[in-house]
C-alpha cells in the first residue's frame, strides 16, 4: 500500500471519528451578558428598536462600517415588528446575514430571528428600569442543526461571538449615556376650535437631499411675505405628508393670525383644519426629536386613537431666535378622529 493511499484511509477515518463524536455535541449555543446604563429606558430601547441606530454602537460597525451606511441594507421602516437588516461583508469574520425584529414590548423586551452564514440563531433584549439606571441584557441563542461542523463550530464560537457582544454593550452604554439631554411633555388630546392658516411650498424632493430644506423653504416664504408686505410674528410650521428614505413629502411655511389673498404658482395659502389631535412639547435640539414622537405613537396605542391625516410640527422656539439648542421646543400634532 502506498503512502497515498495511506494518508487517504487515516483522513477517511478520521472524518469518520469527527461525524461520530459530534452527535455527541450540543446543536445549540445560548450566550447572554448584561449592562447597566445610566440612561432612560426609553432612550436605551429605541437605540436597539430602530435597526438604524445600531451603527452608533455595533462592534461590528469597527469592522465593516459600510453595512451600516447602505440604505438599501434596511427595510422600510426599519424600526419595530418586521423590521430587517441584511448585510453582506468583505470581512470574512461577519460574512452574510440578517436581522428581523419578530417582538418588541416597548421599553421591555426585543427578539429577533437572526442569520449568520447559515447558522441560525434566535435573540433578545430585556431593559429593566431601576432607578437613574436601566440594566441592559443581550442573549443569542444559536442553533446549529445536526451539521457535524457547525456543531464543532458550536465548541469555539462563544469565543468569537462573545466578545463582540461585550463591546457592543459598552459602546452602546457610552453613546446613550453621552447622547444630549432632552425632554419631552406628556402626550394629550386636545381640540383646535379655529382654522390655522399658514403660508408655505410643498415640496417633493429625494430623500438623501434634505439637508438645510426646512431653512430653505422658511427663508422663501418670509421674503415672499415681506415682498407682499405681509406680517408674520407667528412661528414656523412643517406639515409630513410623507417621509422615507427614499422620498420626502412636506409642506413648510409660516403661520398667520388670519387668512389672506394673493396669487403664486408656488407659494400657496392653507390652514389646519379644526378638530381633535394628540400633541406633546419636544424640548431640545432635533436629532432627538424621534424620541419625542415614539412617545407620542406610545400615548396613541394605549389610547386606541385613530390617526387621520399626516402630522405636523410647530417650531415655537428655534434657530432662528434661539442659538442653544437645549431651549428650542417644537410643538407636534397629530390629527385624530
Amino acid at each position: 500500500m502506498n503512502i497515498f493511499k495511506r494518508l487517504l484511509i487515516i483522513v477517511s477515518v478520521f472524518i469518520v471519528l469527527l461525524v461520530i463524536i459530534s452527535f455527541f455535541l450540543p446543536t445549540t449555543l445560548k450566550i447572554e451578558k448584561s449592562i447597566t446604563i445610566e440612561t432612560t429606558n426609553e432612550l436605551v430601547f429605541n437605540q436597539v428598536n430602530e435597526l438604524k441606530n445600531w451603527r452608533n454602537w455595533s462592534a461590528w460597525a469597527e469592522k465593516d462600517s459600510t453595512i451600516y451606511t447602505q440604505l438599501n441594507n434596511y427595510s422600510t421602516p426599519s424600526n419595530d415588528v418586521n423590521a430587517t437588516f441584511n448585510w453582506k461583508s468583505n470581512d470574512d469574520e461577519l460574512g452574510e446575514g440578517s436581522v428581523k425584529i419578530i417582538k418588541s414590548l416597548p421599553h421591555e423586551l426585543i427578539e429577533l430571528e437572526m442569520n449568520f452564514d447559515e447558522t441560525e440563531a434566535l435573540s433578545y433584549w430585556y431593559f429593566k428600569p431601576n432607578e437613574n439606571v436601566v440594566e441592559v441584557t443581550f442573549g443569542i441563542n444559536l442553533n446549529f442543526g445536526f451539521n457535524p461542523f457547525a456543531k464543532w463550530y458550536g465548541l469555539f464560537a462563544e469565543n468569537y461571538i462573545a466578545p463582540d457582544i461585550e463591546k457592543g454593550l459598552k459602546n452602546l452604554k457610552s453613546f446613550t449615556e453621552n447622547l444630549p439631554k432632552i425632554s419631552s411633555g406628556l402626550a394629550s388630546q386636545k381640540e383646535i376650535t379655529e382654522p390655522q392658516w399658514f403660508v408655505g411650498i410643498r415640496e417633493k424632493i429625494d430623500g438623501n437631499k434634505t439637508e438645510n430644506l426646512h431653512a430653505k423653504l422658511f427663508l422663501e416664504v418670509n421674503e415672499f411675505l415681506n415682498k407682499q408686505h405681509i406680517d408674520s410674528d407667528l412661528p414656523p410650521i412643517v406639515i409630513y405628508h410623507f417621509w422615507s428614505d427614499s422620498v420626502v413629502d412636506i409642506e413648510a411655511g409660516l403661520l398667520l393670525k388670519d387668512s389672506i389673498f394673493f396669487e403664486d404658482n408656488r407659494i400657496k395659502l392653507n390652514k389646519i383644519k379644526p378638530g381633535k389631535v394628540v400633541t406633546a412639547n419636544h424640548y431640545g435640539a432635533y436629532d432627538r426629536i424621534p424620541e419625542t414622537y415614539f412617545s407620542i405613537n406610545e400615548w396613541m396605542r394605549r389610547n386606541e386613537v385613530q390617526v387621520i391625516g399626516p402630522p405636523w410640527e410647530i417650531y415655537v422656539v428655534d434657530p432662528s431666535v434661539e442659538q442653544n439648542p437645549v431651549k428650542w421646543i417644537t410643538e407636534i400634532y397629530f390629527p385624530i378622529k
